[in-house]
């Protein structure tokens, strides 16, 4: 069926707005590609130039390291065949431009250097990698000798080989970025349009042109889209409201200014309840959440978070720790001072883990004297070294009460969940153990791991306390099998 020319001129008009939308679209896109494009050029650029850094010294070394040995067999047999073939080999490495071997009192033994203009040095070479750099390297011998060495191998390294490296990977990195990042605006742009601008495009064209107030003329129908329904749901809706309007222009109308006011007062009242809901929500929150006197998370707040690292150890291989703390004595101090006393104590030693820890340890007051600390990707080295930097300083805090400066120590009971590496390398049974757990649920294994750090917790105690005891993963079988 053929168009009229009142359809073609609306289809021309359409395009047209369409193409001022797609050029916006093609200009943004194309924007945002190139910044993406630029900054992953710039990390693979100083990715490589770390990478080939790390090469070029790490080459060079290992030719120094493998050459020193054979140079200094050369000098002690005054071996020039032997000094040449060790000079030959180091050649080999395309950093390395002059070799000379010198003698004990000085003389030249044997010397090459490269071709002059072989690898010319560029004043990138100086920039990014020192430019040239000259090695002098005592050759001890094998007895010794009235100046400490048997003689001197110097070694000039040109880093211009890498130089290019570097530049070549650059180069093609930042031109595969930017072909990457254009193609792929362009062909955003060109989906973004077809697939969304366009028909909204031309219903927009069609509820501009439409007159719902005009009803002497019938209603056109809205342009269809074979393949977009929310669009043509939506041109079936304005077709129903243009309907209601022209039925009902007045009522509306009357409808409306009362719907403002009303909404008005309505959206007032609602974002003041709204408010006050969500400050009372955050209050319940944070008091379901934290201990009153310490202001720590309290032992559901850590038990949740347990159960969470216990997941990410499990699906991960990212190993986590638990400290559980104790201060000692603290009836007594309580008995001696009073309870006032004992909560000044608490609320110091609670400020002092806050200060000490990372953001993302969990520091919590499970009861009474007792905390524990939540170390996500810490083994058992760091949390060890962690627990007796936290227990010196806190037999260092002084609580200041009642004119007195009250001291008090705390003993630590250590646990670590290992990665698969770490736990290689355990005694086969606890190894064995220890790979066990990732099959038991989340709350089983956090009551295993509470009660072995409580268990060198309770060592820790009973061998004079103020001390850090790490867990004895020996006691994991009986709790495996329980």
């Amino acid at each position: 069926m053929s168009k009229t020319g009142n359809e073609k001129a609306q289809d021309l008009s359409a395009l047209k707005l369409g193409s001022s939308v797609a050029a916006r679209q093609l200009k943004y896109s194309l924007f945002a590609a190139i910044l993406l494009g630029l900054i992953i050029t710039a990390f693979q650029i100083v990715s490589d130039y770390r990478w080939i850094g790390d090469v070029y010294r790490q080459a060079n070394e290992r030719v120094l390291e493998s050459s020193v040995p054979v140079a200094n067999e050369a000098v002690t047999k005054r071996d020039t065949d032997l000094a040449e073939a060790i000079v030959r080999g180091m050649m080999v490495q395309r950093s390395v431009s002059k070799v000379t071997i010198t003698n004990e009192d000085g003389s030249v033994l044997y010397q090459r250097k490269r071709a002059t203009g072989e690898i010319p040095v560029s004043r990138w070479a100086e920039q990014l990698f020192g430019g040239l750099q000259t090695r002098e390297i005592l050759l001890p011998g094998d007895t010794g000798s009235s100046s400490g060495s048997v003689g001197m191998m110097v070694v000039e390294l040109n880093p211009q080989v890498f130089v290019t490296v570097f530049m070549s990977r650059s180069a093609w990195s930042f031109l595969a970025n930017m072909v990457f990042a254009v193609a792929m605006a362009v062909v955003f742009a060109a989906l973004s349009y077809f697939v969304f601008s366009r028909p909204l495009i031309k219903l927009a064209h069609y509820i501009v042109k439409s007159d719902p107030t005009d009803v002497k003329h019938p209603f056109e129908m809205p342009p269809m889209h074979r393949h977009d329904d929310e669009v043509q749901l939506l041109g079936s809706v304005t077709v129903g409201l243009f309907g209601m309007i022209r039925g009902q222009i007045g009522q509306l109308q009357r409808a409306r200014d009362d719907l403002l006011d009303a909404n008005v007062n309505l959206e007032a009242r609602v974002e003041s309840r709204t408010r006050e809901l969500n400050d009372a929500m955050g209050k319940l929150e944070v008091l379901a959440s934290t201990d009153p006197l310490t202001g720590l998370a309290n032992r559901r707040v850590f038990m949740t978070r347990l159960e969470e690292n216990l997941s990410i150890w499990k699906r991960r291989d990212t190993p986590m720790s638990i400290l559980l703390l104790d201060i000692d004595k603290f009836k007594l101090l309580n008995d001696t001072y009073g309870h006032q006393a004992g909560d000044a104590v608490l609320a110091s030693l609670s400020k002092l883990l806050q200060r000490s820890l990372r953001d993302i340890d969990l520091p919590a007051r499970l009861g009474g004297e007792e905390f524990a600390i939540l170390l996500p990707g810490e083994e058992k080295e760091g949390a060890m070294i962690l627990a007796e930097r936290l227990r010196a300083s806190l037999e260092q805090d002084a609580v200041a009460f009642g004119g007195k400066h009250l001291n008090y120590t705390s003993s630590f009971g250590v646990i670590s969940l290992p990665t698969q590496a770490a736990i290689a390398k355990m005694d086969v049974e606890v190894a064995r153990d220890v790979a066990l757990l990732k099959s038991r649920e989340n709350s089983d294994l956090a009551d295993i791991l509470y009660s072995l750090a409580d268990e060198a917790l309770y060592r820790a105690k009973e061998t004079g306390r103020n001390r850090c005891t790490f867990a004895d993963l020996s006691h994991l079988s009986v709790q495996v099998k329980s």
